[in-house]
């Protein structure tokens, strides 16, 4: 579900986190459309394992039944819903197929690195994989509206733990960049670019099904950034 979609239809229900009603109303939405149980909704968007119960949606009814607000839930998902089938009609699931294995391409990646200051901080900087990873797992999230917890692990990375766990930890840190462009030149340079090419890819997948960016068009969406 986007962001805004979220925002706009689910921000007055304070009982629980904006996460939690985000997470749920998807699955909700999904049953509504395809009928059957929650945690089959909930496998379907790729936020829940099979045979595992879905807690989180399982909490937020408990507490919308102490609240008082499980009317108000349903009337903003029956809001949310009139709102998507008046929209173009996206198809996420085939995005997320699409990027399973997918990382921003490094011809791209080398590409967009020439378009960046170099990146002063007092820390140890992150290195050049690091970075690459982390932007790869902001642009699937963008893609797909799915988040960061769910952005899958590249292939090469699974098998070694260590790497996994700097992978889960370089894939949520990528969200606080862009709030320190105001100090960190390269990150202002690199919003821009965080911006533009989810749009480019996600219209390379609608169109072709294909999860690769060109190099050609890459380097048009830079071109086209300030």
């Amino acid at each position: 579900m986007h962001q805004d979609l979220a925002e706009r239809h689910l921000g007055t229900l304070a009982d629980t986190t904006p996460k939690m009603h985000r997470r749920a109303a998807s699955v909700f939405l999904v049953r509504r459309a395809r009928g059957g149980r929650l945690d089959k909704a909930a496998q379907f968007l790729g936020i829940n394992p099979e045979n595992k119960r879905l807690g989180y949606t399982q909490l937020l009814n408990r507490r919308l039944r102490t609240s008082g607000t499980a009317r108000d839930f349903e009337r903003a998902l029956d809001a949310i819903t009139a709102e998507l089938l008046a929209g173009p009609a996206i198809d996420y699931q085939h995005r997320r197929e699409a990027l399973a294995t997918w990382t921003l391409e490094p011809e791209n990646w080398q590409h967009t690195l020439t378009r960046l200051p170099d990146l002063t901080s007092h820390r140890k900087p992150l290195s050049d994989n690091r970075r690459h990873l982390a932007v790869s797992a902001y642009t699937w999230t963008r893609v797909t509206q799915g988040e960061p917890d769910f952005a899958p692990c590249p292939p090469h990375i699974a098998p070694d733990p260590a790497l996994r766990a700097v992978w889960t930890r370089e894939r949520h840190n990528v969200f606080h960049w862009p709030r320190t462009t105001d100090h960190q030149p390269y990150y202002g340079a690199l919003k821009p670019l965080l911006d533009d090419q989810p749009e480019h890819l996600a219209k390379a997948v609608d169109r072709t099904g294909s999860s690769a960016l060109s190099v050609p068009a890459a380097r048009k969406t830079l071109a086209s950034s300030p």
